[in-house]
């Protein structure tokens, strides 16, 4: 989900989103099945109607399509390129639209998921009263956000680039919500809040993912995509990341966790 004018730029195209979340799949230390968790933790019936918040690329709601889910599944992003992602998906419907002004009735869902976009949204708390709004009595709702300081590795390399070429770096998004502050955000909305914690790391062998995933990071640090200084930024990354495994022997690891917060909308109210 996007709403400050750096990530609406960002995805225009979905290319960067693909890239970081195929490193993730590809290169965590241990088998990382988000989607999977997000599945379980929210207890998801075949029949649920369930609206994902920020699609990004789809694939959640594409696959759980393909799984043979039988409820309603709908996507809503402020990307054109997203809700394109979608047009093909049978199963599937998806609009644009903006988390603090879902354009859905009262109760029209069992299920809404907000995974890995809150950071975007300007203001997080009217985005969570419009997700419980729209969900239905004893409905669940499911965010995931990161933790703070993770890939801290990457982070700074590109937050040195980028200081490096006079760029004003602004608020990292992963600094404004994360792990740390959303559960009490979603406490003072939903009530009861369950946390559901993991860790991990990303491990490269070799230096091109690394390069390829630091590059896909460069908007969040005030690089736009059109930006005449984007290769330059890029070389000068795969630059420092060349360097460094021809000088060391071991992997690059960098860290990283996120949870997953569910919470129900209650009875009440």
């Amino acid at each position: 989900m996007t709403h400050p004018i750096s990530d609406v730029r960002e995805y225009l195209s979905l290319e960067p989103l693909t890239t970081r979340i195929q490193t993730h799949q590809r290169y965590s230390e241990v088998p990382d099945d988000v989607e999977g968790t997000v599945r379980q933790a929210v207890s998801l019936s075949i029949d649920a109607d369930l609206l994902d918040v920020g699609c990004g690329t789809g694939a959640f709601l594409r696959n759980l399509a393909e799984r043979g889910h039988r409820g309603r599944l709908v996507g809503l992003d402020t990307s054109p390129a997203a809700v394109h992602a979608l047009s093909d998906a049978a199963g599937v419907s998806a609009q644009l639209g903006n988390a603090m002004n879902l354009p859905y009735d009262a109760a029209a869902f069992d299920v809404v998921t907000a995974r890995h976009m809150l950071y975007h949204v300007p203001d997080v708390r009217r985005a969570l009263a419009e997700c419980r709004r729209v969900l239905r009595s004893d409905g669940v709702f499911a965010a995931v956000v990161n933790c703070p300081g993770t890939i801290p590795r990457v982070s700074a390399l590109v937050a040195e680039l980028v200081t490096s070429a006079g760029i004003d770096i602004p608020v990292v998004p992963n600094s404004r919500v994360n792990s740390d502050n959303l559960p009490e955000m979603i406490e003072l909305t939903f009530g009861a809040v369950a946390v559901h914690r993991f860790d991990n790391a990303l491990v490269f062998d070799s230096p091109e993912p690394v390069i390829a995933f630091a590059a896909a990071q460069l908007s969040f640090y005030g690089v736009e995509p059109d930006s005449a200084l984007r290769p330059e930024l890029t070389r000068a990354i795969g630059a420092k990341v060349r360097a460094w495994f021809a000088s060391e022997a071991g992997p690059w690891r960098d860290p990283k966790g996120y949870v997953i917060c569910t919470a129900r909308r209650g009875r009440q109210g």
